[in-house]
C-alpha cells in the first residue's frame, strides 16, 4: 500500500465522520453528475457540432449563455451540476484561449496585456482545434489502464503534450478530462494543489512536471481506501486545509 497504517486509520476515521455528517456526496449521485456532463459535452456530443454552433457551445463565456462548456466548467452550480469538482476560477476569460466581448460580441484572443480581435471564421477555427484536442485527449484516457502505474501516467503526460498541446496544460482542460474520467484523474486542476496534497500523503511526487503525472497516486490511494477520488479530495481538504 502507498499509505502507512497510521494514515489509513486517520483517513478512515475522517471518512466515517464526514459521511455521518452528510458532507460526502454518495457515489451514485456523483456518477449521475459525471454522466450529465458527458451527455452535454462528451466527445460524441462535440463531434456532432461545427461552425458557430460549436463555437458557442464551447466558448461563449457570457452570463447569458449558461449552456456552454466554459460556463459549466467555471460557473455552473445548481442541482444539475453543483460546483464541487475543483475550482478553475481566477484570471481572465483568456485562460480559455478565446472569449466573446460582452460589449460588442467580438471574439478575442491573445494575452490580457495584448488582446487581438478575431474574425468569426478565426474564432470557429479555435473552437475546432480545441474540440479536436479534447477528443484526442479523451481517447488517451480511455486507453489508460485501471491500476495504472507512475510510468503509465508519465506516458499519458507525454501523449497529452503531443496530442492536445493547447488544452491539456490548462486548468479547464484538466477539469474537462476529469469530469469524463473521475476514476483516472483527481479534481486538483493545478500542479501546486496536486503536490501539496501528495506531500500530505507522505508521498514524493513523481519526477518531472505536468498536470497528469501525479493523478495516478491519488487514484491508487482512493482505490486502496475503497472510496471515490472525490471523497479522497474532500477528506484531504478537511484534514489539511488549502495549500499554503
Amino acid at each position: 500500500m502507498l499509505l502507512n497504517e497510521t494514515l489509513v486509520k486517520r483517513f478512515k476515521e475522517a471518512y466515517d465522520k464526514l459521511n455521518a455528517s452528510g458532507k460526502l456526496v454518495p457515489k451514485a449521485r456523483l456518477d449521475e453528475y459525471h454522466k450529465t456532463f458527458e451527455q452535454n459535452f462528451g466527445p460524441e456530443q462535440l463531434k456532432q457540432l461545427d461552425g458557430v454552433a460549436l463555437l458557442e457551445k464551447m466558448h461563449d463565456h457570457s452570463s447569458v449563455n449558461r449552456d456552454s462548456l466554459v460556463y459549466w466548467l467555471e460557473f455552473k452550480d445548481d442541482d444539475e451540476l453543483p460546483a464541487i469538482f475543483g475550482s478553475i476560477a481566477g484570471g481572465s476569460a483568456l485562460k480559455f484561449g478565446i472569449y466573446k466581448r460582452k460589449e460588442n460580441g467580438i471574439w478575442m484572443t491573445g494575452s490580457p496585456q495584448k488582446q487581438q480581435e478575431l474574425s468569426l471564421e478565426e474564432a470557429v477555427d479555435y473552437a475546432r482545434k480545441h474540440r479536436d484536442q479534447l477528443i484526442r485527449g479523451a481517447a488517451l484516457l480511455e486507453k489508460l489502464p485501471h491500476q495504472a502505474t507512475d510510468e503509465d501516467y508519465r506516458a499519458l503526460q507525454q501523449q497529452m503534450e503531443a496530442e492536445a498541446p493547447d488544452v491539456s496544460d490548462t486548468a479547464w482542460g484538466h477539469k474537462y478530462f476529469y469530469m469524463l474520467y473521475p476514476d483516472k484523474l483527481i479534481d486538483y486542476h493545478v500542479s501546486h494543489y496536486q503536490r501539496f496534497y501528495l506531500y500530505k500523503l507522505q508521498q514524493v511526487p513523481p519526477r518531472g512536471e505536468g498536470r497528469y503525472l501525479t493523478d495516478g497516486r491519488f487514484i491508487t490511494v482512493a482505490n486502496e481506501l475503497g472510496i471515490p477520488g472525490k471523497h479522497l479530495s474532500v477528506i484531504l481538504g478537511n484534514l489539511f486545509g488549502r495549500p499554503h
